[in-house]
């Protein structure tokens, strides 16, 4: 099976059974009750885990990849859906769960010969098996415990291994590992399809079936792809592939035997509990983990040919690092914002500027100004050198030109644009980047200053969305998934539109769009400048040849 195919065919599968296994989880009892230690304060069906392995299992039984280590860990992932579905429904004691897991860990190391058994120094050892399987056992149930320990806040756990699996699948296609590739990115499209649905506030979880299953993925494809004997990847890389989650469950574990507590009973002291203690909203929570894992990422990538010393001693500096840092603020009192809308509670100097900048007036608006400026910039520099368009071009622009100048005369003191002036500026935006391809600007000449200038652009759209309270336009994940397809898809080995040029054209198409959408989507005739700027950009396209 094509691998976009197999992308495309689990995220579907998995957003379709959704909704109709919410509608029949009270029937069944798949509910999540709220809790102390849980954030959510109404019932939540938790059948995404069924969903994502439904979705997963399907791509992958109809890719016609059937070698070890496939139907070893389709296998394993059966049996923690098993359990995992059983837990959702009774609530299972660690016994149970624990015994699924050994299951499934075991089916993947006898059944598929998957076991870390070399390790990278100088240049790469083997170990003798009674050192091998109880590191690997061990790694692989710490691991699938991890992101299950992960789950606590809307969208975490499948977001922070959504990460891990972007970068595992990237690593495999560099250094020619399909099966870990086509498994990544298979629950990368299953997991995506889950997000539109878990997004905060969540309407479904994933439940320990689909926790389970995610980190028992992500452990057994990171063991795969460094222990490749053709590939010269660190051993220890998983360390910062999967950081996040490993560093979670070791402070939690080690706090809870420090305070004389079973290391598995539950608590509020994750990392993302901690965040919130200190001040952050769950938005900010969450998006603080996800570029923390995101870091671990650029690291491995950096690092993945070193040693596993030098990767041991990153891993733990980060971890002393994320530790201390948690530790210090909580210590000091120290609060990213107020802890109550009274004034009652502490907050930083560092969070009060914060609130001040979060004014309406202040950094949301520049926000705005800053996306209208930079679009036009663009724009001007593309219609300012390139070539004169071909006869048709020139009269589809005029029409569409005189049209939006009639639109906007029309509609000039309403706050609303209506669809067709969104529909030129986008026009404009396609056209403007075809043009781009074609020739050479004063800002491809400048290639910094363009980097700087689309990178500026998204830092812009990013801020405004997330501190403006008169937004309409919300990004879902499934505008996650346009991106990833627009921008990834183009880059990936052995894609038929694999061109460097082409994945730098929509990446810029993309970007841009989000920028006009932003704007368009704000209130107070805010979208009179994208409008005019498509206007402009339009009337000079109709006009180029004859001034």
């Amino acid at each position: 099976m094509d691998l976009m195919l197999g992308f495309l065919l689990a995220m579907s599968v998995t957003m379709a059974l959704i909704p109709p296994l919410m509608q029949a989880a009270a029937r069944w009892r798949f509910l999540d009750a709220p809790e102390a230690r849980k954030v959510h304060t109404t019932p939540v069906p938790r059948v995404g885990g069924i969903a994502m392995a439904a979705g997963t299992l399907l791509a992958l039984l109809l890719s016609g990849e059937f070698a070890q280590p496939m139907p070893a860990y389709l296998a394993g992932v059966l049996v923690l859906l098993l359990f995992g579905v059983w837990d959702d429904r009774v609530t299972l004691s660690a016994g149970p769960k624990l015994l699924g897991q050994i299951i499934a860990v075991l089916l993947i190391m006898q059944w598929g010969d998957v076991t870390i058994s070399t390790v990278t120094l100088a240049e790469r050892y083997e170990l003798p098996g009674a050192i091998a399987w109880p590191l690997t056992f061990v790694f692989l149930i710490g691991v699938t415990n991890a992101i299950n320990l992960a789950d606590g806040l809307d969208g975490l756990a499948g977001g922070t291994t959504l990460l891990s699996l972007s970068a595992l699948a990237l690593l495999a296609f560099t250094s020619g590992t399909p099966f870990v590739g086509v498994v990544a990115i298979v629950i990368v499209g299953a997991i995506l399809g889950f997000l539109r649905y878990n997004t905060h506030p969540a309407r479904v979880f994933m439940g320990d079936g689909g926790s389970q299953i995610l980190g028992f993925s992500v452990a057994v494809l990171a063991v795969v792809l460094t222990q490749d004997e053709t590939t010269p990847l660190s051993s220890a890389l998983p360390l910062l592939l999967l950081g996040i989650p490993i560093i979670d469950t070791l402070m939690v574990m080690t706090q809870r035997m420090l305070e004389g507590r079973s290391p598995l009973q539950a608590d509020r002291n994750h990392i993302h509990h901690r965040l919130l203690a200190l001040g952050f909203d769950h938005h900010e929570a969450v998006m603080g983990i996800y570029l923390l894992q995101a870091c671990l990422f650029v690291t491995a990538w950096y690092l993945r040919y070193e040693s596993d010393f030098t990767i041991v001693a990153s891993f733990a500096g980060v971890s002393l690092l994320v530790i201390g840092s948690l530790q210090l603020a909580t210590a000091l009192g120290w609060r990213w914002r107020p802890v109550s809308r009274n004034g009652n509670g502490s907050s930083s100097q560092l969070g009060r500027f914060v609130v001040w900048l979060r004014a309406p007036a202040r950094l949301p608006r520049w926000a705005l100004l800053f996306i209208a400026a930079a679009v036009a910039v663009y724009l001007f520099s593309v219609g300012l050198e390139s070539p004169p368009p071909s006869s048709d071009v020139q009269i589809m622009a005029a029409i569409v030109a005189v049209v939006t100048a009639g639109s906007m005369a029309m509609r000039w003191r309403e706050a609303d644009s209506g669809w067709m002036l969104k529909g030129a500026a986008f026009l404009a935006l396609v056209m403007a980047v075809y043009f781009d391809r074609q020739t050479t600007t004063f800002l491809d000449r400048r290639a910094t200053l363009q980097v700087v200038l689309f990178a500026a652009l998204v830092t812009a759209i990013v801020i405004r969305f997330r501190l403006a309270s008169d937004r309409r336009f919300r990004v879902t994940p499934l505008d996650i998934l346009v991106v990833f397809i627009a921008v990834a898809v183009p880059n990936l080995p052995g894609s038929v539109v694999s061109s460097a040029t082409v994945g730098e054209s929509i990446a810029k198409l993309v970007v841009l769009m989000y920028g006009v959408e932003t704007l368009f989507s704000a209130s107070a005739h805010w979208w009179r400048l994208p409008s005019l700027v498509a206007l402009g950009y339009l009337a000079a396209c109709s006009l180029h040849g004859w001034l």
